[in-house]
């Protein structure tokens, strides 16, 4: 029950902790702008640092960031593509992951893929079609979302090993258990 609890607090950020938050932020930036596609199906490997940010930081701080960074995104960085259910969608990912990696040292294969299935079923196919057809289609109707969701159905389920080996490799290599113990302990 304590550590449930915990779970659902901003934990007290030491030094270490937050320079290396504020660095997975920037790293975060970088690899969302370096995407392959256009703007209706995009390519990115951001997943890498928010999978690293829901592991040591948790729900609360990791939908915090994906708010910020996707609103520094949206408006500093790509000025005029701001739109409130993308934040969401990132927020929701960012949940995910963080309950699917956060307090555990050793991530299975099974919990790496039931949490990238998730995010790339309800955020990356569902959600973000849904603000695309929002966005851009003057009909909201039943084809127009066909016409949207058709491609990212495909791209998703050749990204969903991609993502899930990433990931696993990520998640428990020596060098992160090590940054995990060093400053998370």
């Amino acid at each position: 029950m304590e550590n449930t609890a915990r779970t659902w607090v901003f934990p007290k950020l030491d030094t270490r902790q937050f320079v290396l938050l504020a660095m997975l932020m920037a790293l975060h930036m970088v690899l969302s702008r370096l995407t392959v596609g256009t703007n209706v199906l995009q390519v990115s490997f951001a997943f890498v640092t928010m999978s690293l940010i829901a592991k040591w930081y948790g729900p609360l701080w990791s939908m915090l960031i994906a708010a910020i960074l996707d609103i520094i995104g949206a408006t500093i960085i790509n000025p005029g593509a701001f739109f409130l259910g993308f934040t969401f969608t990132a927020m929701i990912s960012a949940l995910i992951y963080s309950l699917a990696y956060f307090k555990h040292d050793k991530t299975s294969w099974w919990r790496v893929s039931i949490a990238v299935g998730l995010v790339l079923l309800i955020a990356n196919i569902g959600l973000n079609s849904i603000w695309l057809v929002m966005m851009y289609h003057t009909a909201h109707d039943w084809p127009s979302f066909l016409t949207f969701i058709t491609p990212r159905v495909i791209k998703n389920l050749i990204m969903f090993p991609i993502q899930v080996g990433i990931s696993y490799f990520l998640l428990n290599n020596q060098v992160i258990s090590h940054t995990t113990k060093k400053i998370f302990s």
